[in-house]
Formats: C-alpha cells, sequence, structure tokens
C-alpha cells in the first residue's frame, strides 16, 4: 500500500561529532524533545533517534561495562527504547560509540503528541558515558495515499 509523508518533525542537538559535551549519570536526562501532529487516524509514525557518546575512566573489566541506555516517549508514555553495552577496546583512550534506533508506531491517536529522548547511564560505577555528538532524532508520519 502506497503511503504519503504528511508531518515531519526534529529535534538536534548538533549533527556533528563531538559537537556537544553533555554527561550521562544513572539518573535520566532528558536530552531531545519535540512535537509532531498526527492528522488521521490511520498512520504509522516512524522516529529515527541517533545518539553518538564516548565512554571514559572505564573501572569495570570484561564483560560489566557501561551502558547508555535511551528511551524514547510519547505524550509521556514510553514507545520505544535502546540499551548499548560500551565495547572494551584495553586501551586508556576514550571509547566513542553511536547509537541509532528506530521506533515504529501504528494508528497514533489523531492530534498534536510530544516527543522527548531520555538518557541515563544505569551502569555508572562501571565507568563514565558523555554524549558527544551527534545527538539528534527525526519524526515522520505516513498516512494511506
Amino acid at each position: 500500500m502506497a503511503q504519503t509523508l504528511v508531518e515531519f518533525g526534529r529535534s538536534i542537538q548538533t549533527n556533528l561529532d563531538n559537537g556537544v559535551i553533555v554527561p550521562i549519570t544513572a539518573t535520566p536526562s532528558l536530552i531531545l524533545q519535540f512535537g509532531i501532529n498526527v492528522p488521521a487516524a490511520t498512520n504509522f509514525v516512524e522516529l529515527t533517534t541517533t545518539v553518538g557518546w564516548q565512554v571514559t575512566n572505564v573501572f569495570a573489566t570484561p564483560p560489566d561495562q557501561p551502558k547508555l541506555f535511551l528511551q524514547v516517549l510519547m505524550d509521556g508514555v514510553v514507545v520505544g527504547s535502546a540499551e548499548q553495552e560500551s565495547i572494551s577496546n584495553d586501551e586508556d583512550e576514550p571509547l566513542e560509540m553511536t547509537t541509532t534506533f528506530q521506533t515504529i508506531l501504528t494508528n497514533v491517536s489523531v492530534g498534536f503528541h510530544g516527543i522527548q529522548v531520555f538518557a541515563s547511564n544505569p551502569d555508572d560505577l562501571q565507568g563514565d558515558i558523555t554524549l558527544t555528538g551527534p545527538v539528534n532524532i527525526t519524526g515522520k508520519v505516513y498516512v494511506p495515499a
């Protein structure tokens, strides 16, 4: 079935690698937010989240490594999430990682919806996580053509 893109929204901290410095702790932090309108009852919403991050001061040895936990909320309800564990490189240099994932929703209620992304480091005793970039989310609303 053909689909038509009817709405596009986004939130951007940076599109650049090493464009920001945002320390992440065990407490979830709001890192992105925007609003998007859904004009028809039959639809699907595609959210694409990308977060570049760095791990420093790794206190653990494999397999215990810091993890970046990302949650996407729509109107205050979790609709998507991703957890990525850092990969030990056995070097003293900071470890650079990028997490990208999609959240696909179908038949979202008609109206304006708030989208938020929260980040946390639930294993912060294993090492420090800093968001460095890119850090962004895009949202697209499709309806049947």
